[in-house]
Parts: C-alpha cells; sequence; structure tokens
C-alpha cells in the first residue's frame, strides 16, 4: 500500500526588514524623522544603498525636518533657499562632526594655503573659503590646537555658538514605576493599541534625547575619538565650553587673523604657556598675520570678531586683544579673571565697541613663580585706536579701570558705565590738550568711585557681596 505523497514544506518567509519596510510601507512625511534619529552618519551610507534613498535625499524637504528635529532651525527664523545647503553648512558638534576642527575643514578646499607667521612659527593655515556655521550642544571642549580663522573673501564669516535646545519638563509614567524620569513628547492615544505604540515610541525617543538633550559631556580635540571622551552628568550646563590644553606657547583658542568670527553664548577658559600677551597669551586674538619681518600682512578683509554673551577667561594671559588694525563688537560679555588685561586695543587703526558688559577681576596675574604673568594690570587698555564703552560694569581690576595711553592715537568714548574698586586709578586718560583727549568723551552720566557695590550689565555674572570692596 503506497503511503500518500506529503505535501513539500514551503520555506519560511523571511521577514521584512526596516528597510525594506520603509521604501514600501512607510509614510513618506515620516521617513525624514526617522533618518534625523538614526544620524547623519547612518544617513550618509543610507544615501547610497539604493535609488530610492538616494531621490529621498535629493528631497528639500527630507533636509528641512533634519533641520527642525537637530534643532538647526526653528519656527521664527529666516527659512533658507537650500535647506541642504542649510544643513551642510550649520554642523552640529558632536552629532554632526566629532571635533570643531573637523567641522572646520568643511569651510576650506582640500589644499592648504602657506602663510608665514612670525608669531608663532606655524607656516600652514588652513583658509575657509565659505561661511561655516558649528552649533555646540552645552558641554566642555577641550582644544588641543588654536582655532585660525583665516577667511577668504569679505562676505566670509565662522559663527561659533551654543546651541538653542528647548527645555524638557521631566514627566514621570504612573503606568511603569520603575521607568526613570525622561523627557518625552506629549501623545494623546485614542485606543488601547496606540496607547501600545506610544509607549514604545516613548522608550526609543526617550533614549534618542538623552543623545541630544542639554546634558554635560566633554569632546577631546585630540587624534582620535573615543566614547569615553563624552562624559554624561546629571547637571545640565547653559552653553557650550571651549577649553585649551595647548602644547604650543602663546597660542589663543581663537585666532582671527582675516574676515570675520562671530562667538554667540560660549564660554572660553584659557589657559598656555609662555609670556607673550601681545601676540598670542589670550584668549581671543584679532590681529592680522605677520610677515617675515613681524610687521602685519595686508589683506582684503579686515579681521573682525563679533561676540555676544561670551564668558572669557585666561588664567595665563589676556582676556580679548584687538591689536594691529583688528576690529571687535564685544555685548552682553563676562570677561573676568584673567592674569592680565581684560580687554587690550592697541595699534593704529583697532577699535573696540564694548556694551553691556561686565569686565571684572583682572589683572591678578598668573600664580606661577617663575616666567609667569605679574599681577597689576587694567579692566580695559587702549593703548592706541579707538574704543567706545557704553553701559559697562568695570570694577575691581588690580591696576586700572580704563587706561587710555596714547595722547596722539587713543580716543575713548564712555557713558552710563560704573568703574568702581579698581586698583590704583579708575580712570587714566592722555592730558588736557592732547590731541586724543580733544577727540575723546568720557563725561556721560558714568559712576567713578574708589569702592562701592558694581552691578552687573551682562546677565552672566552673579551679585555677590564679594563685588563689594
Amino acid at each position: 500500500m503506497r503511503s500518500p505523497a506529503t505535501k513539500p514544506q514551503q520555506p519560511p518567509t523571511a521577514p521584512e526588514n526596516a528597510l525594506s519596510w520603509m521604501e514600501k510601507s512607510c509614510p513618506m512625511d515620516v521617513i525624514p524623522i526617522v533618518i534625523a534619529y538614526a544620524g547623519p552618519q547612518t544617513a550618509q551610507v543610507l544615501n547610497q544603498t539604493s535609488k530610492f534613498w538616494h531621490s529621498v535625499f535629493q528631497d528639500e524637504s527630507t533636509w528641512k525636518q533634519l533641520c527642525e528635529d537637530l534643532y538647526k532651525w526653528k519656527e521664527g527664523n529666516k527659512e533658507p533657499h537650500s535647506w541642504k545647503l542649510f544643513y551642510r553648512r550649520s554642523p552640529c558638534i558632536p552629532v554632526d562632526y566629532r571635533t570643531i576642527t573637523d567641522a572646520l575643514a568643511t569651510a576650506s578646499d582640500h589644499d592648504e594655503t602657506t602663510i608665514h607667521d612670525a608669531s608663532n612659527g606655524n607656516p600652514r593655515v588652513m583658509e575657509q573659503r565659505r561661511s561655516l556655521r558649528i552649533l555646540l550642544r552645552p558641554g566642555e571642549y577641550v582644544m588641543r590646537e588654536a582655532i585660525v580663522v583665516q577667511a577668504v573673501g569679505e562676505n566670509t564669516s565662522l559663527t561659533v555658538e551654543t546651541m538653542d535646545l528647548p527645555k524638557i519638563e521631566p514627566i514621570v509614567r504612573e503606568d511603569d514605576p520603575e521607568m526613570e524620569e525622561e523627557s518625552i513628547t506629549e501623545v494623546a492615544p485614542s485606543s488601547e493599541e496606540s496607547i501600545s505604540s506610544a509607549k514604545k515610541l516613548l522608550k526609543h525617543a526617550a533614549t534618542i534625547r538623552k543623545k541630544l538633550s542639554c546634558r554635560s559631556h566633554a569632546v577631546q580635540e585630540a587624534g582620535n575619538f573615543d566614547e569615553n571622551d563624552i562624559e554624561l552628568s546629571s547637571v545640565p550646563p547653559v552653553r557650550a565650553t571651549i577649553i585649551s590644553r595647548f602644547r604650543r606657547q602663546n597660542e589663543p583658542i581663537f585666532r582671527v587673523r582675516q574676515g570675520t568670527l562671530v562667538l554667540k553664548n560660549i564660554a572660553l577658559n584659557h589657559f598656555c604657556y609662555g609670556i607673550d600677551i601681545w601676540n598670542g597669551n589670550a584668549a581671543i586674538q584679532i590681529q592680522p598675520a605677520l610677515g617675515a619681518d613681524e610687521s602685519p600682512l595686508s589683506s582684503s578683509s579686515r579681521p573682525r570678531a563679533y561676540l555676544h554673551q561670551v564668558d572669557a577667561v585666561s588664567r595665563s594671559g589676556r582676556g580679548i586683544v584687538a591689536i594691529d588694525g583688528g576690529i571687535c563688537s564685544i555685548t552682553r560679555c563676562y570677561v573676568h579673571d584673567c592674569a592680565a588685561t581684560g580687554i587690550y586695543v592697541g595699534g593704529p587703526g583697532s577699535r573696540a565697541l564694548i556694551q553691556e558688559t561686565d569686565v571684572v577681576k583682572n589683572g591678578n596675574g598668573s600664580g606661577q613663580r617663575r616666567g609667569g604673568i605679574a599681577r597689576g594690570h587694567s579692566g580695559i587698555y587702549l593703548e592706541q585706536g579707538c574704543a567706545v564703552v557704553r553701559n559697562c560694569n568695570i570694577s575691581n581690576n588690580s591696576l586700572t579701570g580704563v587706561s587710555a595711553v596714547s595722547q596722539e592715537n587713543a580716543i575713548l568714548n564712555m557713558e552710563e558705565t560704573d568703574l568702581i574698586a579698581n586698583g590704583a586709578m579708575q580712570l587714566e586718560i592722555p592730558p588736557l590738550g592732547t590731541p586724543s583727549r580733544e577727540r575723546s568723551n568720557t563725561e556721560n552720566s558714568n559712576v567713578v568711585a574708589t569702592s562701592g557695590r558694581s552691578r552687573s550689565r551682562s546677565g552672566l555674572m552673579e551679585e555677590t557681596e564679594d563685588m563689594e570692596e
């Protein structure tokens, strides 16, 4: 008797993977959101996998969604002409690139321009040929080399700012008491099935948002990147802090040689070896490149720096230096605890506009027993050039509050400014009858006192009792 024929078993069908599902079934308006969560590195790989993904990345709506979800753009900002170009020229650290140096390289061509710089002996400089806006998550960034701004073209600029991330309040979900408090988005499910889906979405969203939220981290600007370079803490910082750890002597954090630097809501913690406070030992140095004879090189675009809500300290030298024709605008900043002068302006053609800024406790020396900076420097020192000081707090500096030195070319205009409890003198200006004195004006509602309490202007400095004499 013949046994009945057995029906051949069909091989099990492979489950549909996530990429196949996204290509066939996923709503098109959801795809950019998934890409934003996947990250730029994964997105770059996806762009090369198939025609479908290539077409996705050619769509401007994809890049708009990425800009919104990564907080590069928010409602109310001016809409860019190209979302794709806007995304690429607004790199986020450490999401798009691991270090500030890596991001800065995208503004340069592949070749390097050789420029001799007598100030630090480094002959090779990378030029920036297109404007770039670098966004930093709040946290600490340790730099091993100075950030050099050598922008080609009058309208080319480098902007570095802390990301404007939304404040997310923690929510405790009563249905899951063991789960930690997480920052989650508002979801309004309408059925039991949607509630289950919402729970899964919230769990993944909370994990992703951890990586992009206002939590402290530290990134080492060194050769290789390691996961240990990012450290999370429970106390969220309010801004990005750039810390110098230089081997070279007399190196600033930012050296502006040509073009424009814009800093917004950034803290600078500077220290380097050396005592040359004219040519590099400062948090920010705004100075044209020097030639072989140590004279400034002429260029089509003078070095400029626009600083807004910058907290600057140099434990080894000066805070901000504009020299040899450098130009700076300092608004709502906090320049404090510098070893030497807080703000220095020197050389013909140098200019500084200082508004709503606190310049306090500068000039106390570097504290080094041998070869360091000695105590005895001013809050603002105008050797040559022009300085406009409006509504500022200049107090508790070790030597003078404000000094204008040159009798021929030191023009100082100051109004509604407090000069209180500075060391040897509150205000030092050229004598009557000199060209500098005739062109200066320091009589507009200023408060000058050897003792008393100062009032913060920047909003970055806490008013404490130690500001009293």
